[in-house]
């Protein structure tokens, strides 16, 4: 499976406006199937694109 980024659009109550928020990763096959699983299950994420590679904070911090 592959893993997907996805967004979300929602208001900025910091600033008053629409802004982007980063979503949850989701698994699919390809990105249209994770689109179509965004679009029956949580319509409000749009799937950005395919992650090749996730760090964790503490994969981040070794590196240095």
């Amino acid at each position: 499976m592959k893993k997907f980024l996805t967004s979300l659009l929602a208001m900025d109550t910091r600033e008053g406006r629409l802004a982007k928020f980063a979503g949850p990763v989701i698994e699919a096959e390809s990105l249209e199937a994770a689109q179509s699983w965004c679009n029956l299950h949580a319509r409000y994420l749009i799937v950005e694109q395919e992650i090749s590679i996730i760090k964790t904070w503490e994969q981040l911090a070794s590196a240095n």
